[in-house]
């Protein structure tokens, strides 16, 4: 039997839904058409998750930053990039270069 993208597609929705994800379909999720990542989410989130490391708005606006300026100019490599941030974090340098380094998961 073949493995087909849907199925890959239903075992990935299945498992976030495990693990406490909203499933939504794209298509019901209020955005311009030619928007991939929700901004505003993200931030909100990383505020969230990072409220005891004191993470301010313009960190997690500087996050959004990195992922909206990878290079399209060679997408294998920036696809790589996004997906080694999503698997492993990495660690945001603060503004106030007083304060410890944070390291960063974009998903929980």
């Amino acid at each position: 039997m073949k493995f087909t993208e849907a199925q890959l597609e239903k075992a990935f929705i299945e498992l976030l839904q495990q693990e406490g994800y909203e499933y939504r379909l794209g298509n019901t999720i209020a955005r311009a058409t030619d928007e991939v990542l929700i901004e505003e989410d993200l931030i909100n989130y990383l505020l969230r998750k990072y409220q005891s490391n004191q993470l301010t708005k313009n960190e997690a606006k500087s996050i959004v930053l990195q992922l909206k300026t990878l290079p399209d100019s060679d997408l294998y490599e920036s696809n790589k990039t996004i997906m080694r941030w999503l698997s492993d974090g990495f660690i945001l340098k603060r503004e106030d270069r007083n304060q410890k380094d944070i390291y960063i998961e974009l998903i929980r």
